[in-house]
C-alpha cells in the first residue's frame, strides 16, 4: 500500500519519520545515560591511583618508593585525573563526564562521516544505531577512555577525508587542504596517548592515505610528520620512564601464549550482519574511502588474537572499529534498495528508514531503561563491599603494610598501603615470566616473602568457588597452613552469585 501514496503523502511520511528519528536520538542519548549513570568500572580507580600519586609529587608510580610500572593504558585519562585533583574537582565525576562527552562527540563524528554519502536526515541513522547498542552506553559512563578514544579516531578519519578533498553529500570533490590533514595527525597522536594499540592504526591510516588516488604526496608527508612530531616525544618519554615498549597490561592480558578467540568471536557475533551488508558498498565503491571504515575491524581482530577475554566485556576494545563500520553498512543498504527500487525519492527514504529500524531491532543488542538501572546495581554493591575492605585496612593495619590483592581498583585508590597486584596489571615483575607461569610463580613468591596481609577475591556461583589464578594457589595453602589467619570476610550478593573478600593476616606481625 505504501507505493500507492502520492508525492505529498510520501513527503509527509518522510517528515514524520525524520521527526521520530530525532526524538529517538534524544531518547537514546539522554534517558539511557541517566539510567546507567551510577555504573562505574572498578578499573577506573587504577588510573586515579596513578593520578593521585602524580598530583602529590611522588611520580607516576603504583606504590610510593617503588620503581615505576605502567599499570594503566590510558595516559590521557591519567592526565585528566591529575588535573581534576589539582583543581579540587571530583576525579570520578570528571572521568565519567568525559566519557559522556566522548559519546556525544563520537555520535557527531559518525554523523559527519556519514554526511559524505547521505543527506542530513539519513546520516542520523548510524549514530542512532550506535546509541542502540548496550555496550556503547555501558562504556560511556564507566570512567574509562573508550568513548573519548572513539571520538578521536572517528574525527581523525573525518579530517583525513576532508584533507583529501571530499565534501558532504551532494557536493562534489574539491582540491584537498592541508589544515584538516594536520588536525587528523594531531588527533591520531592524542589517540596514541589514550590507547596502546593506536600505533597500528596510525600505520594503517598512513598507508591508506598513500593508497588514495590521486596520491597526495604532500599530504602523506604532512600527516606522517604531524603524528611523529606530536606522538614521538610522549612515546620516547614513557619508554625511558618505564623501560618498556608497551604498558604492563598489554604484557599481562594482551600477549597471551594461548590463542583465545573469545574476544574475536564476541565481536563477530555483533558485527557480522553489518559486515555482510557493507559488502556491496565495498565492491561498488567509486573511491577507496571504504578501506578506512572496514580495515580497522581487521586490525583489531588481529591485535586481539590470544588476548585474555577478561580485559573487556560488551566489546569494549572493538567499539572504535565497530563505529567506523556503521556508515559503510548504511551505504550497502542504500545500494541494495537502489537495485530494488531503481530510483531515489521519498519512497527510497522510507525504505531506508524501515531497513535501519529492522537492523536495530533484530541485530543490535540493547537494554531497556529498567535493565540499565538494574545493571548498575551490582557495581554499586561492589563499591560498598570494597569500602568495607578499605575501612578494615585503615583500622587494623599500618600504612606501610604490604597487601596482596587481585582486585586492584577502588581499594588501592582509597588506601595508602603498598599493594602487590596479584592479577599482574600493576606488577611488572610478573610479566618477566611466561604468561603460563606468572601466577604460579607469584604465588610462591608471596608465600616466601610473607607480606603482612593477603586478600583473596572469589566469586561463588552454582556451588563453585572461583578464584583469580594467583588466589587459587594461595587459597589452597592459606586455608591449610599456620602462617596466616583468616581475620574477616566481606561479601555481597546472594546464594546464586556471591562476591567475596577474605582477609588473611600474618601471625605474629
Amino acid at each position: 500500500m505504501l507505493f500507492c501514496f502520492d508525492n505529498d503523502g510520501i513527503n509527509e511520511v518522510t517528515r514524520f519519520l525524520t521527526a521520530v528519528a530525532v526524538l529517538l536520538f534524544v531518547y537514546l542519548f539522554l534517558l539511557q545515560i541517566l539510567a546507567i549513570w551510577p555504573f562505574t568500572i572498578d578499573d577506573m580507580y587504577i588510573t586515579l591511583r596513578y593520578a593521585r600519586h602524580w598530583a602529590s609529587g611522588v611520580g607516576l608510580v603504583w606504590n610510593i618508593g617503588e620503581p615505576p610500572v605502567e599499570g594503566y593504558s590510558n595516559f590521557s585519562f591519567v592526565v585528566l585525573g591529575r588535573l581534576a585533583l589539582t583543581l579540587g574537582l571530583d576525579p570520578v565525576m570528571v572521568l565519567k563526564s568525559a566519557g559522556v562527552i566522548g559519546l556525544l562527540l563520537t555520535c557527531v563524528a559518525v554523523f559527519k562521516i556519514s554526511r559524505f554519502w547521505f543527506v542530513v536526515r539519513i546520516a542520523l541513522i548510524p549514530p542512532a544505531w550506535l546509541l542502540t547498542y548496550k555496550g556503547q552506553i555501558i562504556w560511556s559512563v564507566g570512567g574509562l577512555e573508550t568513548t573519548v578514544y572513539q571520538a578521536l579516531i572517528c574525527f581523525a578519519v573525518f579530517f583525513i577525508f576532508r584533507g583529501l578533498g571530499y565534501r558532504a553529500y551532494p557536493e562534489k570533490m574539491q582540491p584537498g587542504s592541508l589544515l584538516p590533514i594536520i588536525i587528523a595527525g594531531f588527533l591520531m597522536a592524542l589517540a596514541g596517548m589514550s590507547r596502546p594499540e593506536t600505533p597500528a592504526l596510525m600505520l594503517l591510516m598512513i598507508v591508506l592515505v598513500w593508497f588514495n588516488k590521486p596520491r597526495p604526496i604532500n599530504r602523506i608527508i604532512l600527516f606522517t610528520c604531524t603524528i611523529i612530531l606530536c606522538f614521538a616525544p610522549y612515546f620516547l618519554w614513557r619508554w625511558h620512564y618505564y623501560g618498556r615498549l608497551f604498558p604492563n597490561p598489554v604484557y599481562c592480558k594482551g600477549l597471551a601464549d594461548v590463542m583465545d578467540l573469545t574476544l574475536a568471536k564476541n565481536y563477530l557475533q555483533l558485527a557480522w550482519p553489518f559486515i555482510l551488508l557493507a559488502i556491496p558498498a565495498v565492491i561498488w565503491s567509486k573511491d577507496r574511502r571504504h578501506y578506512f571504515l572496514w580495515l580497522p575491524s581487521v586490525v583489531y581482530l588481529i591485535l586481539l588474537l590470544g588476548a585474555d577475554p577478561v580485559v573487556a566485556f560488551a566489546n569494549r576494545l572493538f567499539l572504535p572499529a565497530f563505529v567506523l563500520l556503521l556508515p559503510l553498512t548504511l551505504q550497502g543498504i542504500k545500494i541494495l534498495i537502489s537495485w530494488y527500487l531503481n530510483r531515489h525519492d521519498s519512497v527510497f527514504d522510507v525504505m531506508l528508514y524501515l531497513s535501519a529500524f529492522l537492523i536495530a531491532f533484530f541485530f543490535i543488542p540493547g537494554m531497556s531503561l529498567a535493565e540499565y538501572r538494574q545493571f548498575s546495581q551490582n557495581p554499586r554493591a561492589g563499591e560498598r563491599l570494597r569500602q568495607q575492605v578499605v575501612q578494615w585496612l585503615q583500622q587494623h593495619t599500618n600504612k606501610d603494610s604490604h597487601v596482596v590483592l587481585a582486585d586492584s581498583g577502588l581499594i588501592p585508590y582509597q588506601s595508602r598501603h603498598q599493594f602487590i597486584d596479584s592479577y599482574c596489571l600493576n606488577n611488572a615483575a610478573m610479566t618477566k615470566d611466561p604468561s603460563a607461569d606468572m601466577y604460579h610463580r607469584l604465588c610462591h613468591h608471596v608465600l616466601f616473602t610473607q607480606p603482612e596481609v593477603i586478600i583473596l577475591t572469589s566469586l561463588r556461583e552454582k556451588g563453585q568457588v572461583i578464584y583469580t589464578p594467583t588466589d587459587a594457589c594461595l587459597a589452597s595453602v592459606l586455608q591449610s597452613g599456620n602462617t596466616y589467619r583468616l581475620q574477616v570476610s566481606f561479601s555481597a550478593g546472594d546464594e546464586r552469585s556471591l562476591y567475596q573478600y577474605e582477609i588473611f593476616t600474618r601471625l605474629g606481625r
